[in-house]
């Protein structure tokens, strides 16, 4: 028998699951390393902060199924996924090489008492792997408001919140991304160019 009190079970958790993922309305022409976004120790975990002005608390019964950042990097791959075009994706974890890797951080994750807005927040970066020069960056942000105060209104916004930031980001990688030939051609053009004065 354990003397520790026993942790409270959550009503629901909650995920990102590949079925809600969307398509970047481009194709992804080159390969994309994506890394679990950075984050502070209230954003990098499984509970749910709510922002009461300068108060952060967690909702107590509903939690994420994952370590949150692990959630948004595999929303990105899903959305990632349906791309069409020559391009693979692959999480960080699996040590693969691409010609990009997605580093991003998590600047806001959170919901807010009763019926106020749920909001997502990352900033984004495409490197490319072989330079380690920063290709494009970008802020994303998205906020919705729930149906109701409930937790699970709010919970439930701020996954759908979530989804749609990872879409974004996805858009992002596949607007940005050249295809390695694309790039080698346009290194040939920069190079005949300053040759040719």
């Amino acid at each position: 028998m354990s003397v520790l009190p026993e942790p409270d079970a959550p009503d629901a958790l909650l995920e990102l699951p590949d079925v809600r993922a969307t398509a970047p309305a481009g194709e992804l022409m080159a390969d994309i390393v994506v890394y679990a976004p950075d984050s502070n120790r209230a954003f990098a975990g499984v509970n749910i902060p709510v922002r009461d002005e300068q108060e952060l608390v967690f909702l107590s019964d509903m939690r994420w199924a994952d370590a949150a950042p692990r959630l948004l990097q595999g929303g990105v791959v899903n959305a990632l996924s349906k791309a069409g075009g020559d391009g693979a994706v692959a999480t960080a974890e699996l040590a693969t090489r691409g010609d990009y890797d997605l580093r991003w951080r998590v600047i806001d994750l959170s919901v807010t008492r009763g019926t106020g807005p749920v909001n997502v927040a990352v900033e984004a970066s495409l490197v490319e792997t072989l330079s380690r020069r920063i290709t494009a960056q970008e802020r994303i942000t998205v906020s919705l408001t729930p149906a109701s105060g409930s937790s699970q209104a709010r919970a439930a916004t701020l996954a759908e919140a979530a989804q749609d930031v990872a879409d974004q980001v996805a858009a992002f990688v596949v607007a940005n991304a050249v295809s390695p030939d694309e790039d080698q051609a346009q290194a040939g053009e920069l190079n005949a160019a300053s040759s040719s004065r």
